[in-house]
């Protein structure tokens, strides 16, 4: 695994943010460790990319730090989108967001095969509430 894989994998992945990305990306075992279970396989990857799509318009998402290790990968983004429908509580808005957060990754073979995302849902709440 190199910076070239990070950064090609990051344009197919996120700039779409989901979509079947997700298969050329993700072992089919991977283990997404995001919540308070593990769940195994691509469709929980799938259905948190539409729920993203289904609350933000107009998606922009930024590489903002990567640190590529033996087998890991650990990257900080945000995530820049008009928030056009449902989120964390939240009616739509129609107001400009900006989410943050970081992702820890095991990758394989070239494929993701663990994920643990961590993003700063409150402060994208407040901004909403404020803005």
């Amino acid at each position: 695994m190199d910076d070239n894989w990070c950064s090609a994998g990051f344009r197919r992945g996120l700039r779409r943010v989901g979509s079947r990305c997700s298969d050329e990306l993700l072992a089919p075992d991977a283990v997404d460790r995001s919540g308070p279970h593990p769940v195994n396989g691509v469709a929980s990857f799938k259905a948190r990319a539409a729920g993203v799509r289904a609350a933000f318009g107009d998606i922009d998402v930024g590489l903002d730090e990567r640190v590529i290790g033996d087998g890991s990968i650990a990257w900080r983004w945000s995530l820049n989108g008009m928030h056009v429908g449902f989120f964390a509580g939240v009616a739509a808005t129609g107001r400009r967001v900006t989410l943050r957060g970081v992702n820890f990754q095991g990758v394989a073979d070239g494929k993701v095969t663990e994920h643990w995302t961590l993003v700063d849902v409150a402060g994208a709440v407040q901004a909403l509430k404020v803005g």
